[in-house]
């Protein structure tokens, strides 16, 4: 939970906006029960409407709350995607694990702090000032109250740890339900064509039961938990109902005090009762809190070297294999290369020789499953990964088009230089582009975004698949006088099957 308490730390003000409303709110409470005892014992409109105002009051500061730890964690998942984000590509992580971290693990921090937040909040806030202001009226009732309060957390922790191992079961069978699901879809295809449909759907089918008997355990906990938690809270009421009762008629307590804190004790227990209630959410966002952890403790596992490296490198590839998971046969065997610095290299071979695959270890995308990259004569692998993947742009075929402006797609890697900016446009023939709205861009501008970003983002290796594929001849002379103007401080390696990109280039290497 340490990493969770950090982040929420770092919104201070979300905080303390949090903390004053459920002050403003507590105060209210107490006020409301006041003015509505006082009403009861000498009624009139100004005691009523008194009553009114501070119930109102408190409801209002109620959804006010609830907006703010909305605004928290909307902060807080932002965080963790950034971080989940960061590492996809650097790490060996399944679909199904991705899918879970991403969208049901993010999803129980999200439900967290909707439902179980607010209630630690006003436990926090309410439970001592409530318990103050009965020790103030009536010493014995605060006495009951402090006494049953610590029953119901006591309850709460022998029900978690016997949901703890039933909830673990339930995201390891939502974790491959979810990579099930996506490789049925990958390969929906093939088994269409072999006929395989119904086996695959039935495979799904399987595993959604297990998922939802795996979930439906920890939801019969959480029930029997929340009815465990309102006979106890209603128990600990009714203790104090019957003991103020019984001393308002022997004349040791006055009417006034004792319905003031007959108001006051379901208001007291009530963020112990609805605790209760998500319970089991706190359970699965505390499991979630865990794969977090450990999906981000080893992504940032190095085994790297800070050195500094004369920039830009000479890439050496030693005996590098790949092959991709699932396969038997590699796409990639024993290859040994070297890309000279200050020059561009254009990497041609035939369709699936593994040109784009190679392109992608070069970036850092794939690890080599043996062999080593060099830069210079320092491996990658002993590399600070952050380091080195920030001295990397890569262009895919087909660069992806976000849903914003065309300006934040050009400069989505933070690099605000509108100069450059219009000086490549203007070299692109990109210049008429509206980049204050979104777009829809053709292939070939498309491929002339992915460029104007790699440059944008200024760094000494630059690696581009295909960058002009589908060009007119006009337009590739172009893109390459523009890349042929940065090759002197640069690393460049171009996929390629053109002619012209060949005869540019001044090394090539075939596959």
């Amino acid at each position: 939970m340490s990493m969770l308490i950090d982040l929420i730390k770092s919104n201070k003000k979300i905080l303390g906006e949090i903390a004053l409303c459920k002050f403003a709110e507590g105060f209210f409470i107490l006020l409301a029960a006041k003015f509505l005892v006082e009403f009861i014992n000498a009624p009139s409109e100004k005691f009523l409407a008194l009553t009114f105002g501070f119930f109102a009051g408190r409801f209002i500061l109620s959804g006010m709350t609830e907006k703010f730890f909305a605004r928290l964690s909307v902060d807080v998942q932002t965080d963790f995607r950034k971080k989940i984000h960061a590492q996809i590509f650097a790490d060996e992580i399944s679909s199904g694990e991705l899918l879970t971290l991403t969208f049901d693990t993010l999803q129980a921090l999200d439900e967290f702090f909707l439902k179980v937040a607010p209630q630690i909040a006003s436990a926090i806030i309410f439970l001592p000032m409530f318990l103050i202001c009965a020790a103030v009226t009536d010493l014995l009732t605060a006495i009951i109250l402090l006494v049953t309060l610590p029953v119901a957390p006591l309850l709460l922790w022998l029900i978690g740890k016997a949901t703890s191992e039933k909830n673990s079961r339930a995201w390891a069978e939502l974790q491959k339900l979810n990579g099930e699901f996506r490789e049925l879809l990958s390969a929906i295809t093939a088994l269409k064509m072999f006929g395989r449909v119904d086996a695959g759907a039935e495979k799904i089918r399987e595993a959604s039961r297990k998922s939802s008997a795996a979930t439906l355990d920890v939801l019969k906990l959480a029930f029997v938990s929340s009815f465990a938690l309102e006979l106890i809270t209603t128990l600990s009421i009714a203790l104090v109902a019957v003991t103020l009762g019984l001393r308002l008629i022997s004349g040791g307590v006055e009417f006034q005090a004792a319905l003031f804190l007959l108001l006051l004790a379901p208001e007291f227990f009530l963020p112990v009762r609805k605790f209760g209630v998500a319970f089991h959410v706190m359970i699965s966002a505390k499991s979630a809190l865990e794969r977090l952890k450990k999906f981000l403790a080893d992504a940032e596992k190095t085994s790297g070297t800070i050195e500094k490296i004369l920039m830009p490198p000479t890439i050496t590839l030693d005996n590098v294999n790949f092959t991709y998971p699932k396969k038997f046969s590699p796409t990639l065997q024993d290859v040994n290369l070297k890309f000279p610095a200050n020059k561009v290299t254009a990497l041609i071979g035939a369709s699936g020789s593994g040109k784009s695959t190679l392109l992608k270890i070069l970036a850092g995308i794939l690890q080599p499953t043996a062999g080593e990259i060099f830069w210079n004569d320092l491996p990658t692998s002993r590399m600070e990964k952050s380091s080195r993947l920030s001295k990397i742009s890569y262009v895919p075929q087909a660069p992806h088009l976000f849903n914003a402006t065309l300006r934040e797609n050009f400069l989505m890697f933070d690099t605000l230089d509108e100069m450059n900016l219009k000086n490549f446009l203007d070299a692109l023939n990109l210049s008429t582009l509206d980049l204050n709205s979104p777009q829809k861009l053709s292939r070939g501008q498309l491929q002339r975004l992915g460029l104007i970003r790699a440059l944008l983002k200024d760094t000494p290796i630059i690696l581009l698949d295909e960058p002009t594929a589908g060009l007119d001849a006009a337009t590739e002379q172009k893109v390459l006088s523009l890349i042929k103007k940065i090759a002197p401080r640069r690393t460049i390696v171009i996929a390629t099957h053109r002619a012209t990109v060949i005869e540019f280039a001044d090394e090539v290497i075939s596959l």
